[in-house]
């Protein structure tokens, strides 16, 4: 080998750590600024805790178009609805990100976004974003993320069931509404 061939492989051996470091920076490439602490879907007066949902949709892809259908309900029928993210960023100060209905969601502000290592808690505010200090309610929440769970099965399921897939269907989401309602009534009252 002449000597500018060793000097060429030399180089490209020493700068291939950096070159993939930019890549692929630390973090899997969710080295973003922000840490979810918590995500509510609906309106002021009607939404959903959708953290848990959120965070399968981003372990699938990193970007989606918010509708209706990405969450599994419709809080609020009839209105325009929002995803609202609360985070914290690297001094420690809250943020609330707004994302409207049909707008797309990039995770790529959100420090662990693609590998789901994020909103473990620490936000206790209300859809406000006032941290308004209400008890956190983690079974009316698991209870809601069970029923969508329910919901995405029944509706995955064959159509061909006598009617009783629909019913079945129809009862989740008064289900859903009333969990919700006595979530909602819990944090006002």
């Amino acid at each position: 080998m002449t000597k500018t061939r060793v000097v060429v492989a030399l180089l490209a051996v020493l700068t291939l750590p950096l070159a993939l470091h930019a890549q692929y920076p630390p973090g899997g490439g969710d080295a973003g600024q922000y840490v979810i602490q918590s995500a509510q879907y609906g309106t002021a007066e009607h939404h959903v805790d959708v953290t848990g949902r959120l965070k399968e949709l981003a372990r699938q892809d990193r970007t989606f178009r918010l509708d209706n259908g990405l969450f599994g309900t419709d809080p609020d029928p009839g209105r325009v609805k929002t995803l609202r993210i609360y985070a914290r960023g690297p001094n420690g100060q809250e943020r609330v990100f707004e994302y409207r209905e049909k707008s797309i969601i990039d995770g790529s502000l959100f420090r662990g976004w693609g590998s789901g290592e994020w909103g473990g808690g620490g936000w206790h505010g209300r859809w406000e974003g006032n941290g308004g200090g209400y008890e956190p309610q983690p079974e009316m929440t698991a209870a809601l993320q069970h029923l969508r769970e329910a919901q995405q099965n029944l509706e995955a399921a064959s159509h061909d069931k006598g009617g009783h897939r629909a019913k079945a269907i129809e009862i989740i989401n008064q289900a859903m509404r009333e969990v919700q309602a006595g979530i909602d009534y819990d944090n006002r009252h």
